[in-house]
């Protein structure tokens, strides 16, 4: 007797993570390493955050950040392996104390508040941002303690409201009570204790008319001064209006101005309030197809993109909000908002654009024009520029570099003239502070200064644009010949990867350099992709037309690099989604080169036409076809983009331009290649196809085949054939149905076991519409079918494989049997969200098992049916299946229908022929031939039969 099998030991499960606690303290259960726990905290509050991001706020001045934030990382997952997952973007499934205190209401907020928070917690050697993200987080979650004690006290006896009253002046944390605080505190102390008295000579040191005192100098918050414009779009998308759904908010202002920076924040406010939000880079986006397919690609991750912004319905939730950010290029925005407001009138469309098209916002809709930030006028004293946003970028800014730098009496008319002869524009601020690396305060001042008469336009004002351009050109004379050549580098991508610089000729170190100066910025949250300013666009391309060479070779490297990597990946990768852009520059650029090839085209299509990239596609295809002719491309080329273009509007339903496509190429000099010329016969035969044209779409396959045959492809003569057998079994043309049925019998022994069995699924399903076959050596290969799919999980085609042998057995009389399979092909159909039972063959078994009023029943169902309408072979299938029924009740008009089934060119063989044994002797001699069947007036016509009250339209 063996020894039985030894049980397996599974691995201890990894340990569940305790509290995190923030408030007051900072652990996570015992464990206490400072710098682990704050990479948690930072992800907690902040959601998904790329390791680049963490490793510059909490390593600033350390040799390896990565290495670091590796280590850090490391002793975490020791103990809770699962507190903080992810490998390009870190994320945590905890939530921690501050983030519950946030829910909680009244006396239950001041219990859950221990103390400020990270109170105590040393934060040495972290960057100033994560010391002024630190101490936002303590203001705001003490704020809301301290207004949750005030409300407790509103609403409590008086003994209790003063008690409550002085828990919100004291509030641990919070800064120093506004004028309007105190004013609500002040009936609700006692009279004569000491929190009146103190609470008194608060205000009567503000003075009657005097506004509330200006917050210290402290670090700015990640948005600066445009805290109205964000409450008001909040507001906008929050507050439920009786007359509108959703609506356009329109975002506009110069390059650099904050608009992104708006709407990056707009999408972390309402991703903390849990409310469905998109953030769409739409920076270069040209037309509403380029952008749907954007906006499908973030929608559908991995999946194919819906064709139309339509068709994104069902994908947008209820009331969610779509943040369109940087669309610039949109030729037509205003026939877009249209189209956003007609097809998605639920939705929330935010739109930051430089352009403001007039007569396009309905009134509901809002307008938001952003200009400068508020600057401090020249009479403000210390503590008005303190409280300045425009001052408080500038001072963020200069502690990249100049961490000793902080507002004093002594620099503050300096910094504020700077902000005012910038206009507040956070850009140039940004770069202006970026020159305290290489001279002082007040030469920074003085520069900024001379230069006055540059920033402000004839007649005075000024968006700020001109001190950009002003600044941004000092800006780049600041930087070293290497960091130049760097920027030129990367002004030939649109955005990157930074593990791709180094192939692009630009070293990591640069790449720090350059975000150091203000010359690239992390565009789309939760990835580490960069891209230089737009803004700064116009700078790069005059820096680049004095350096032609360094360009050249810089899209050469670009094009090498990207191409390579492209065509080692199979095109329906999701990686490549986030290069596609910069694989259409390289295309163009591999094409002016003439290093472009036939195969890089056809990868390229590929990728567009397994992504769901249709309608974009086809204009872009388009364009590189215009390139290959300019650039005198090879004729493979050019014939491989004209190809793709035709191929992808056919895919998009733009069948008019696939065919006019089409016909252009056969009648012009590339179609003599005899490779070319088959794709393009296969492409507009698919045309012909789905306009119901089957005798065209049979010749032209046919042609096509011929070529297959000719050149020896097997895998398109397959292919072809395939496509054959539809329309010759639309045609009923048995006998070279048969031939093509036995060719392609021939090939199934070379190919691969799952081609071979779809095969042999497409083969079963023409013999069953043929005359003459074997209908139990049909079954047979359908149940064997169906077992093989069903082993697999390929559930669609063994739902497919069951319903051919109910098909058989209901030919066969075989009722019981027929009864059954349709219960086990509903069972699969019931795996496959998508799948789409045939709902004629129950009515058929009801009518063949004597079940008439059942029968009856549904059919009454599928013509009612509007979430998912009969087709136009459904609805001749079912009127051929309930011919007794009508006879029965002495339906004269039934033969006219048949008549017309007879002759008409829109109708399936097999439907013709049981329409002809139907009308036996009643046939005559009027059948006419060449037209096609009116499938509408058919369908009210047996509606009116089984639903007289849903006859009508």
């Amino acid at each position: 007797m063996s020894d039985p099998a030894p049980t397996p030991t599974l691995p201890p499960p990894a340990p569940t993570p305790p509290d995190l606690i923030t408030l007051g303290d900072l652990h996570l259960g015992r464990f206490r390493k400072v710098k682990s726990l704050l990479l948690l905290v930072y992800v907690s509050l902040e959601g998904p955050t790329p390791r680049r991001r963490l490793a510059t706020l909490l390593w600033p001045g350390a040799a390896r950040p990565e290495g670091s934030l590796r280590v850090a990382l490391h002793a975490l997952r020791e103990v809770y392996p699962d507190a903080l997952g992810g490998e390009e973007r870190l994320s945590t499934p905890l939530t921690g104390d501050a983030a519950r205190l946030l829910t909680r209401r009244g006396e239950a907020a001041w219990t859950a508040y221990p103390g400020p928070f990270l109170h105590g917690v040393p934060l040495s050697g972290v960057s100033t941002e994560f010391e002024e993200w630190v101490e936002a987080q303590r203001e705001r979650l003490a704020r809301h303690v301290q207004e949750e004690a005030l409300r407790a006290a509103e609403t409590a006896e008086p003994g209790r409201a003063a008690a409550w009253a002085e828990r919100a002046y004291r509030t641990p944390g919070a800064p120093p009570a506004e004028a309007d605080t105190l004013r609500r505190l002040l009936p609700l102390t006692l009279p004569g204790s000491p929190l009146e008295a103190e609470v008194r000579a608060e205000l009567d040191e503000l003075g009657p008319g005097t506004p509330p005192p200006a917050p210290a100098p402290r670090a700015a918050a990640r948005m600066l001064g445009r805290e109205a414009e964000l409450a008001a779009l909040l507001a906008w998308i929050l507050t439920p209006a009786p007359d509108r759904t959703g609506g356009v908010a329109l975002i506009t202002g110069p390059g650099g101005i904050g608009k992104s920076t708006l709407t990056r924040e707009l999408l972390r406010e309402l991703t903390r309030l849990d409310r469905p939000v998109t953030l769409i880079d739409a920076e270069g986006a040209g037309s509403a197809a380029e952008l749907s397919a954007r906006l499908g690609g973030a929608l559908t991750p991995g999946q194919a993109a819906p064709p139309t912004l339509s068709a994104l319905t069902t994908l947008i939730p209820p009331h969610a909000t779509v943040l369109l950010d940087g669309a610039d290029a949109l030729d037509d925005l205003p026939e877009l908002l249209r189209t956003l407001r007609r097809d998605l009138p639920g939705v929330h469309w935010v739109i930051s654009s430089r352009r403001s098209p007039g007569g396009v916002l309905s009134p509901t809709d809002l307008l938001l024009p952003l200009t400068g930030l508020p600057q401090a006028p020249p009479e403000a004293d210390l503590a008005h520029i303190a409280a300045s946003s425009a001052t408080q970028l500038f001072l963020r800014e200069a502690a990249r570099t100049r961490r000793d730098l902080t507002l004093t009496a002594a620099n503050a008319a300096l910094i504020a003239g700077i902000t005012r002869r910038l206009h507040g524009h956070p850009l140039a601020l940004a770069l202006a502070a970026s020159w305290l690396r290489v001279e002082p305060l007040d030469a920074v001042y003085a520069r900024v200064l001379t230069e006055a008469a540059q920033l402000t336009p004839e007649g005075g004002g000024s968006d700020g644009r001109r001190g950009l351009n002003a600044v941004a050109r000092r800006s780049w004379d600041l930087l070293t010949p290497e960091q130049q050549r760097a920027a030129l580098r990367l002004s030939v991508t649109t955005d990157l990867d930074p593990a791709d610089a180094p192939h692009l000729g630009v070293p990591a170190p640069l790449i720090d350099e350059l975000l150091t100066h203000n010359f690239l910025e992390a565009h789309q949250p939760g990835t580490e992709r960069l891209r230089l300013y737009p803004a700064l666009r116009g700078l790069l391309t005059e820096q680049a037309a004095a350096h032609p060479d360094l360009i050249t070779q810089a899209r050469a490297d670009h094009a090498r690099h990207y191409l390579t990597w492209f065509t080692a990946q199979p095109p329906e990768a999701p990686p490549v989604d986030a290069e596609r852009d910069n694989i259409l520059a390289a295309l163009h650029t591999a094409l002016e080169r003439g290093d472009a090839t036939a195969a890089q085209i056809d990868h390229f299509l590929a990728h567009h036409d397994r992504r769901g990239l249709h309608a974009s596609g086809t204009d872009t295809f388009a364009a590189l076809a215009d390139a290959a002719e300019d650039a005198c491309a090879p004729d493979s080329v050019q014939a491989a983009a004209q190809i793709a273009s035709m191929w992808l509007a056919y895919r998009a339903g733009r069948l008019l331009d696939a065919q006019t496509l089409a016909g252009h190429f056969l009648a012009g000099p590339l179609a003599a290649d005899p490779t070319s010329r088959m794709k393009v016969l296969n492409t507009l035969a698919s045309v012909r196809s789905t306009q119901g044209q089957s005798r065209n779409a049979a010749d032209l396959f046919q042609q096509a085949l011929g070529l297959a045959v000719e050149l020896g492809d097997e895998v398109r003569q397959l292919h072809y054939r395939l496509n054959l057998l539809i329309h010759l079994t639309f045609l009923g043309e048995d006998d070279v149905l048969r031939v093509q049925l036995q060719e392609i019998e021939r090939q199934l022994p070379h190919l691969p076991e799952w081609m071979a069995w779809q095969v042999r699924l497409s083969l079963l399903g023409a013999r069953t519409h043929m005359t003459g076959e074997d209908q139990a050596a049909l079954q047979t290969e359908a149940l064997h079918l169906a077992q093989f799919f069903e082993e697999r999980g390929l559930h669609d085609d063994a739902h497919t494989a069951v319903e051919m042998a109910v098909r058989t057995s209901l030919r066969m009389g075989q009722w019981r049997l027929a009864e059954t399979l349709l219960r086990r092909a509903n069972s699969v159909a019931q795996r496959v969200p998508e799948c789409r039972p045939d709902r004629i063959l129950a009515i058929q078994l009801a009518y063949a098992r004597a079940k008439t009023q059942q029968a009856q029943q549904l059919v009454i169902q599928v013509l009612c049916d509007t979430q998912r309408p009969l087709n136009p072979w459904e609805t001749v299938q079912l009127c051929l299946t309930v011919i007794p029924d009508l006879r029965s009740q002495g339906r004269g008009d039934l033969d006219g229908w048949l008549r017309l089934m007879i002759g008409a060119l829109n109708i399936h063989a097999q439907q013709q022929r049981e329409a002809l044994i139907a009308l036996g002797h009643h046939s005559g001699s009027d059948i006419s031939e060449g037209h096609s069947l009116d499938i509408d007036k058919l369908k009210l016509w047996l509606r009116s039969q089984y639903a007289p009250n849903r006859a009508s339209p």
